[in-house]
């Protein structure tokens, strides 16, 4: 493949086939399981991967990584997907999505087994119980200014105050409630 940057053609070998697919797969999932600090922390470290290995320009990078902040969902993940899929199509674009998902995913059900594991010992207790307060302090901050930057009419309040007492009734309706509610919202502004 030739690729032109700046008025200067350069070849770049691409390979073809499953290869190219098991080659992003396994970058993709060293980077992800080695990079501390999120998808920002990552962006760096695919450039200098993917330069290095010479499968992109720092321009072609630079074009993915701008498409990736526009299309919502994490950063990391989108670039990733997106490179899978210019260097190799849709199986490119689903081995780099899954070799990104995949350390987060093992790392979240690690922790967790060692809590439960843990969850005996009165000092875990406690402190998961600390946790969980401050996120329903958390939560409960967003959800006041959500509530308090709204306007306000009686329509959407009584719409939104049935669909509380539905939930409190049955908490097991949580999505078809709020489905309805946003559908019964939205309908009324339109």
């Amino acid at each position: 493949m030739e690729i032109c940057v700046e008025g200067k053609s350069s070849k770049i070998e691409v390979q073809e086939g499953s290869n190219l697919i098991g080659r992003l797969f396994f970058l993709f999932l060293r980077i992800s399981a080695l990079t501390i600090g999120g998808g920002y922390a990552m962006i760096p470290v695919m450039k200098w991967e993917l330069e290095r290995s010479g499968l992109l320009t720092e321009k072609e990078f630079f074009r993915i990584v701008s498409t990736a902040q526009v299309v919502p969902g994490p950063i990391a993940f989108n670039t990733a997907v997106l490179v899978g899929r210019r260097l190799a199509g849709i199986y490119g674009a689903i081995a780099s999505g899954l070799a990104v998902v995949l350390p987060p995913f093992f790392a979240i059900v690690a922790v967790a087994e060692v809590i439960r594991a843990l969850s005996g010992i009165s000092y875990v207790r406690s402190f998961l119980r600390g946790a969980y307060a401050s996120i329903i302090g958390l939560v409960g901050s967003v959800l006041y200014r959500l509530v308090k930057n709204q306007r306000w009419n009686l329509y959407r309040a009584i719409m939104i105050g049935v669909a509380v007492f539905v939930l409190l009734l049955n908490g097991s309706l949580v999505i078809p409630v709020v489905i309805l509610l946003v559908l019964l919202l939205y309908l009324k502004e339109v």
